[in-house]
């Protein structure tokens, strides 16, 4: 089983709902009754704030982000501020670390080097910032990196910016650091790209790196009906 990489593309899914169904999965996984996976996902209009994040850095009051059709949740993951929304690309990772020494550094890196090389697919030189989470593009971010792990197994992950409406990016400081700046692969090349495109181009980087095979798995509501059948034997 920790030889393929089940791949289950969701389309569009409600924050929430998808937060729900990693940890259902982290526990699925944990008992070796779901092979590795990755969530392909987008989501409505959300801000997230993370362990190490503040509300403060979320620069608008909650009518104002009600106008704006968006929301803001803390969780559990790793980092500080981060947004959501159409047009990005969130990858969600439930991954069985194993045993391997420093497995969770050489964790992080795969995923760094998956959207790195997917950006230098389309022409877009992405690089890691030292001491600033994510990956850069001339000083300005185009991917967030922020995961979570429970007994050696991963959930959340990383989140790219495809051709999302940048403007929601100026409503808080991103990672919590000031004067950083967002961009997307459509703002670098000057026209939008396909996202189903780039979500395979992202998987084939992370089988490569995680040395495994990619296999189409189930859809959402198959994989929702799977886990109910296993919840209720499980423990949190």
């Amino acid at each position: 089983m920790n030889h393929q990489l089940s791949v289950v593309r969701t389309g569009q899914l409600d924050y929430l709902e998808a937060w729900d169904l990693q940890k259902r999965m982290a526990r699925a996984r944990r008992a070796d009754l779901i092979p590795n996976t990755v969530l392909l996902t987008e989501h409505p209009p959300t801000y997230t704030i993370g362990r190490r994040g503040s509300r403060s850095n979320l620069l608008i009051d909650q009518l104002a982000l009600e106008q704006a059709g968006a929301t803001c949740y803390e969780v559990d993951r790793g980092g500080d501020i981060t947004f959501h929304g159409p047009g990005q690309l969130v990858v969600y990772l439930i991954i069985d670390l194993g045993r391997a020494e420093r497995g969770l550094r050489r964790f992080v890196g795969n995923l760094e080097a998956t959207v790195i090389e997917t950006l230098d697919s389309y022409g877009v030189t992405g690089r890691p910032a030292e001491g600033k989470p994510g990956v850069w593009v001339n000083g300005k971010k185009i991917a967030a990196v922020g995961i979570s792990v429970s007994r050696r197994v991963t959930y959340h992950g990383f989140a790219l910016n495809v051709n999302p409406d940048l403007t929601y990016f100026d409503y808080m400081i991103p990672c919590g650091i000031p004067g950083s700046a967002a961009t997307s692969i459509e703002r670098e090349i000057g026209q939008p790209v396909d996202m189903n495109e780039v979500g395979d181009r992202i998987v084939e980087r992370l089988a490569h790196h995680f040395d495994v095979e990619a296999i189409e798995g189930p859809t959402v509501d198959e994989l929702s009906r799977e886990l109910a059948m296993t919840d209720a034997s499980l423990t949190p």
